[in-house]
């Protein structure tokens, strides 16, 4: 990423050359500004291995926290910046001094802002992806044992309940004041209702700690099926490989990243 930043700031200063940029004369000027672009993956580079060799847990995902990425990426930020601000001394010329470097600072974080806000969004969701796989992960390794896979599911009524055979579920499906429960039994895909919420039934699965996940405001999977992401934003969809006639499964976009997540952490 820290590439991509570097590759982004060399754009800037080539394309649009701000801040006295394109009164700079120089036989090889796009080479001299690429060395700003240059720096910053190298100084990126450098803090993270230091970091990683004094503290080896450091970039654990599980200890990540947004005040520890936004300091981070502020020693990146300061390191890039000192070891820009003195290139462009060797490389152009000019006296350094303190007011000079806060100059250059304001305009290096002007250059690199939408670069630098655009990376602390990746890491968010890079890391929140890592957890929910982890987390899926975790929850598949403490299901019940083959021997009896079987979840209940009771109904507003306490008269009404299902006892069912965990592999047979499809997924589940909000309608009104009831759930629908697809199963697939005996090859052909069947169907029960259940007079509950689906936030009620998705609370009894987790309590069971079976392998569903919801996918819409509106579905809810069994991940334990081989399963298939198919379309594109913001109209993706899950299939199941092995029971095609099930239909497809309707993803929003703001389950999408967890379900990559999940699919990734699954054995092939």
């Amino acid at each position: 990423m820290a590439a991509l930043i570097g590759l982004a700031i060399f754009a800037v200063l080539a394309v649009f050359q701000p801040f006295g940029t394109y009164v700079f004369e120089h036989e090889r000027k796009y080479l001299v500004l690429a060395g700003y672009g240059l720096l910053v993956p190298l100084a990126g580079f450098v803090i993270r291995e230091s970091i990683a060799l004094l503290r080896p847990d450091f970039f654990s995902p599980a200890r990540w926290t947004l005040r520890r990425e936004l300091g981070l990426t502020g020693m990146f930020v300061l390191a890039s910046i000192v070891a820009s601000y003195f290139y462009h001394h060797l490389a152009i010329g000019g006296r350094l001094s303190v007011a000079g470097f806060f100059s250059f600072m304001v305009y290096a974080l002007t250059t690199a802002l939408l670069p630098l806000a655009l990376l602390v969004i990746w890491r968010f969701f890079e890391v929140r992806s890592h957890l929910v796989a982890s987390e899926f992960s975790e929850k598949l390794a403490g299901m019940p044992p083959a021997a009896d896979p079987t979840i209940v599911l009771q109904g507003e009524n306490k008269f009404e309940k299902l006892t069912l055979l965990r592999p047979e579920i499809l997924f589940l499906r909000a309608a009104d004041n009831y759930v629908e429960i697809f199963l697939l039994k005996d090859g052909q895909v069947q169907r029960l209702m259940l007079r509950a919420t689906l936030a009620a039934i998705v609370q009894q699965l987790e309590e069971q700690q079976q392998s569903f996940q919801q996918v819409h405001r509106s579905y809810v999977l069994n991940f334990e099926h081989r399963l298939r992401l198919e379309g594109k934003s913001p109209a993706y969809c899950l299939v199941f490989e092995k029971a095609p006639e099930a239909g497809s499964v309707p993803v929003s976009r703001a389950f999408i990243a967890d379900v990559r997540a999940i699919l990734s952490a699954k054995p092939r």
